[in-house]
């Protein structure tokens, strides 16, 4: 049995030229830490994920780190050095991933952020896309993802102008085909225009 303990610090995660860095706020008080008992290594994650929750309801639509410290004397669950490295302990799922230097896209903004299950969707230039709080037609195909819903409503929007308001996203592809599409990272516009060209008959009705 081991007590570890939580705690967690804004931070993010930038991507540029130069390669990736992590910058954290160490200095004054984000959010109480909490005390953990665990046994085995495969109870940490829930625990994580529990107090994650909490950090993020109580300091909403912040990006943060959640750090994971062995007080004295207390012995590690065996591979917690290595699961806490790799991040599969999902200390990492609350923190921002920005792309400093996003790739241009032609007559759209490029991508900042792709977010996640719990982080937002964001364009460069752009406010980050957060679900609203009454749901739409996106909320239940997101599931919770975050990330997925502010890409859904991006390349919705996209369609909308391409085709003059007369169709929507869910007109022109498939949840399966925009799950992918998404996980594939692929730029709203891009998959608007390739919809609407895949589905010619939608346009002449």
């Amino acid at each position: 049995m081991a007590r570890l303990r939580l705690s967690a610090n804004r931070a993010t995660r930038q991507h540029d030229d130069l390669g990736t860095s992590t910058s954290m706020e160490l200095l004054g008080s984000f959010y109480p830490a909490q005390d953990i008992v665990v046994t085995r290594l495969d109870q940490i994650p829930s625990a994580v994920t529990e107090y994650g929750a909490r950090v993020a309801a109580d300091r909403p639509r912040e990006s943060f780190m959640i750090m994971i410290s062995v007080p004295r004397g207390q012995r590690r669950p065996a591979g917690f050095e290595a699961a806490y490295r790799n991040g599969s302990l999902g200390t990492n799922a609350w923190m921002y991933e920005i792309f400093k230097c996003p790739l241009p896209m032609p007559d759209d903004h490029g991508v900042r952020m792709w977010g996640g299950p719990h982080t937002p969707f964001q364009f460069a230039d752009c406010t980050p896309l957060w679900p609203d709080k009454t749901p739409d037609e996106f909320s239940s195909l997101a599931e919770g993802h975050i990330g997925l819903y502010g890409w859904l409503r991006a390349a919705n929007a996209r369609v909308q102008r391409l085709s003059q308001c007369t169709h929507t996203l869910l007109d022109v592809a498939t949840v399966a085909e925009l799950r992918a599409a998404y996980a594939a990272r692929r730029h709203p516009l891009s998959v608007a225009q390739d919809a609407l060209r895949a589905a010619p008959q939608a346009l002449a009705s």
